[in-house]
């Protein structure tokens, strides 16, 4: 994907923080990954999340996980760390099937993902 880090492991991995707490209403909640095969499209469930750096945990993942297994999705969903000039935790979506993500979009993508 264009204006993202992706890794080695086909890892999208999202340039803004959810760290602290995290607030999913219903206009900032739907998502979709596509492949060049496949689109997925899912709704995090509305809630306010908490994800902390130090512990390396994040309820908005482990909400997001959830959703995704519900669905039957081959996405795996990550809590990833970031050492830029202060540290912080981002989003990371990778397709568990093999293939590359070649897009994201969605409300949730708008307000949780920053392009480069």
């Amino acid at each position: 994907m264009e204006g993202f880090y992706t890794d080695a492991y086909g890892r999208v991995w999202g340039n803004k923080t959810v760290d602290e707490t995290v607030v999913i209403t219903s206009s900032n909640n739907e998502i979709t990954i596509s492949s060049a095969e496949d689109t997925y499209t899912f709704s995090v469930p509305t809630g306010i999340y908490k994800s902390m750096y130090v512990t390396s945990s994040s309820e908005l993942v482990d909400a997001i996980h959830t959703t995704i297994q519900s669905n039957s999705y081959p996405i795996d969903v990550f809590l990833g760390g970031l050492h830029n000039d202060v540290k912080y935790n981002s989003i990371v979506f990778r397709l568990s099937d093999g293939t590359e993500i070649t897009s994201i979009s969605g409300t949730f993508f708008d307000n949780f993902f920053n392009s480069i």
